[in-house]
């Protein structure tokens, strides 16, 4: 069943009595199946009991499915109709188009655009519903500042919102949200906007300085159920003794009795080296292009970082971690500012003498092209042309011994038989392997059989590398980043053609030959590794 539909279906058809004059809906996600956790993104659950207190029915929802998010919000828009005021919280991951900005369940994989509605909320749906109560509707957007491809035309984050007139839109981070929540919209008579602005939150919308939503109610008693609750929660966490059980107690019960206790534990908890390492790193505030730097710099010294996306996962603290027992420091996985500094020199340094293996490796190339060139090739005749590119297939002669067989063949074309000549346009209209194969059965004396001989080894060479044509378009290179890679080829003398961001056949057997003088499946393809080491002199400029 699909989320949009579903809720809208349920929110046009379902009714019944109002509980209460303002009604929430608090979402907070912070770990997925398949995606990156959000730090803190459960967060917004403290502010449940202020705004229970000030007479809000709350419903609350941690990393939801798609089914319990799908039926949270059919629950709310039935309430959403008889209520005077409105506030949804979404905290957690979210994903934009060109068009929409998506929130994301706790079980959301990554898919086409064409499929997302199926797995994820509209933002356009909820802010529909709160058009409803214009001057009363608030929308919170909590997340963190990740930013990565999530599939073909869809990004991490939140895009441009098409706001209806009354609605108040909050944009933050997970603890910048709560803590207005808690202390400014959830108290009655107590205007948000400005206070919200202090805390480096973005308000869009309907925002004048005197808003207030809540405008006042009895709080409700606290009942023997919610304290033994608050008991039975704590025991589980202090029996898991665990940084996230004690920070899901807090989360669940921001004012229980063993508050103090449960934050004491989990300062006791992270108390290690290897947390105080993380401080240490966070504290360097390392934007998603350092954190691409460092990951290139451990890739070109031979450390397998799972990607070059700015992302730290665990592909690359194993990397940093790995580096760090060579470098004899403490091996922790998070990377201090000498650690940074000294992983820049080591990678200046192995780029020189990766230049300088290539330059080595090239010559001996060339001197062994050109013998074998002068011993086939340079005779001119077909079969001499054909061995030489049978050894050397993006030799420094490739281009001449080419035009020369392209000649050749032109003359044969003159002189063949109308029959094989029909037969050979048939095939290379076709231009598979299968059909130069049957070319082969149906005229083994044909004019054209070395050309097809030649055609299948080419074909067979392509398919090989299917493969790494995946994975350069999975890279999703943008046209100046093309150019860039044209222009670095063209400046180490490897003739890619027009520097114009096509990657032509000139362009293939430019890579072709950069890769076989570094030592690297010669796919004629962009991976990960090449772009490393091709813009290893200037790689800062490569995705900026």
């Amino acid at each position: 069943m699909r989320l949009f539909s579903c809720f809208a279906a349920l929110v046009l058809t379902l009714s019944g009595p109002a509980m209460s004059d303002s009604v929430g809906l608090l979402v907070g996600s912070y770990s997925y199946d398949s995606l990156p956790e959000v730090r803190r993104g459960g967060r917004i659950s403290r502010a449940v009991p202020e705004l229970e207190q000030s007479g809000m029915q709350v419903s609350f929802l941690r990393s939801p499915s798609q089914q319990a998010l799908t039926e949270a919000l059919a629950n709310f828009g039935q309430q959403a109709s008889q209520a005077d005021a409105l506030l949804v919280a979404l905290s957690g991951r979210f994903l934009r188009s060109a068009t929409e900005t998506y929130y994301l369940p706790a079980d959301a994989t990554a898919g086409p655009l064409a499929t997302l509605h199926t797995t994820a909320l509209p933002l356009s749906t909820i802010l529909a519903v709160l058009a409803d109560k214009p001057g009363r509707a608030v929308l919170i957007l909590s997340t963190d500042d990740r930013e990565a491809r999530f599939g073909p035309s869809l990004s991490f984050g939140i895009g441009p919102l098409d706001i209806p007139q009354g609605v108040t839109v909050l944009i933050g981070t997970p603890t910048a949200t709560t803590k207005v929540v808690s202390e400014n919209i959830s108290q009655p008579g107590r205007p948000f906007v400005g206070a919200a602005r202090q805390n480096g939150i973005v308000v869009t919308g309907y925002a004048p300085d005197t808003l207030v939503l809540m405008d006042g109610a009895t709080p409700p008693p606290v009942t023997t159920s919610n304290r033994l609750k608050d008991i039975q929660d704590w025991r589980a966490a202090s029996a898991a003794n665990t940084v996230e059980a004690y920070e899901g107690y807090l989360e669940a019960h921001p004012r229980g009795e063993f508050v103090d206790m449960a934050s004491n534990r989990i300062r006791a908890l992270t108390d290690t080296p290897e947390a105080r390492a993380e401080r240490t790193e966070q504290a360097l505030d390392l934007n998603r292009d350092a954190r691409r730097d460092i990951q290139r710099d451990l890739s070109l010294l031979g450390f397998n970082t799972r990607g070059i996306d700015g992302i730290f996962g665990r592909g690359t603290r194993a990397a940093v971690a790995e580096w760090q027992r060579r470098e004899r420091f403490e091996a922790t996985g998070f990377v201090t500012a000498e650690q940074i500094e000294l992983l820049n020199r080591q990678a200046a340094a192995r780029a020189a003498e990766l230049e300088a293996e290539a330059e080595a490796r090239r010559q001996e190339q060339l001197a062994a092209d050109v013998a074998y060139w002068n011993q086939t090739g340079s005779n001119g005749d077909e079969a001499g042309l054909r061995a030489y590119l049978n050894r050397f297939p993006d030799g420094e002669f490739a281009e001449l011994a080419n035009e020369r067989l392209a000649v050749i063949e032109e003359r044969k074309r003159a002189r063949a038989s109308r029959l094989d000549r029909q037969l050979w346009e048939e095939t290379t209209s076709r231009n598979t392997a299968a059909a130069y194969e049957r070319y082969l059965v149906e005229s083994p004396n044909g004019a054209f059989r070395e050309e097809a001989q030649a055609r299948i080894v080419a074909l067979q060479r392509e398919n090989e590398f299917a493969d790494a044509a995946r994975a350069e378009a999975a890279m999703n290179m943008t046209p100046g980043t093309r150019r860039i890679v044209e222009a670095r080829l063209n400046a180490i003398g490897l003739r890619p053609g027009p520097v114009d961001g096509v990657f032509d056949n000139d362009t293939r057997r430019a890579i072709r030959r950069y890769q076989a003088a570094r030592n690297l499946p010669e796919s004629g393809y962009v991976s990960e590794q090449m772009m490393v080491q091709l813009m290893a002199d200037t790689v800062r400029q490569i995705f900026r």
